[in-house]
């Protein structure tokens, strides 16, 4: 009767407990957003004095977008400095050319608006430069690029 019983359980367990797993992203936040990039970060680990990373890429069909990141780094602005910028660009205007290097703001979520033409080149650069031999890095992470 136990063995009954268990298999019973196990068995209403196995048939009801499972749900759908089905997952459907199509870039949509659900407010009239859609993520056209992402990604998971982008980082510096200094093992020189100076070092610059960049992304570049082009936006298509996009003339309003918003760009989210998080920005992480143990900078101190004594023996280190580190910024990020955001350049976006055709071959006739800047659009918008902004740097962060105040090292109090650095440690923070971050969003960028850009109003454009409807097709630009967008560039995410993080540079970091030392005066000692102290380990520093810089990191942007979880970066999305949100059409508006």
């Amino acid at each position: 009767m136990k063995f009954l019983i268990i298999c019973f359980t196990v068995s209403f367990i196995y048939l009801f407990g499972c749900g759908s797993d089905s997952t459907t992203n199509n870039g949509n936040t659900g407010n009239g957003e859609t993520v056209i990039f992402s990604m998971d970060s982008l980082s510096i680990y200094l093992n020189s004095s100076i070092v610059i990373n960049d992304t570049l890429f082009d936006i298509l069909n996009s003339p309003s977008i918003k760009i989210d990141f998080n920005c992480q780094t143990n900078a101190d602005s004594v023996n280190s400095f580190a910024l990020f910028r955001i350049i976006a660009g055709d071959s006739n205007i800047v659009y918008k050319d902004t740097s962060n290097n105040n090292i109090s703001s650095l440690n923070n979520n971050h969003t960028i608006y850009i109003s454009a033409s409807n097709t630009f080149t967008l560039s995410i650069l993080i540079q970091l430069n030392r005066t000692n031999n102290l380990q520093y890095f810089m990191k942007l992470k979880n970066i999305k690029v949100i059409k508006i």
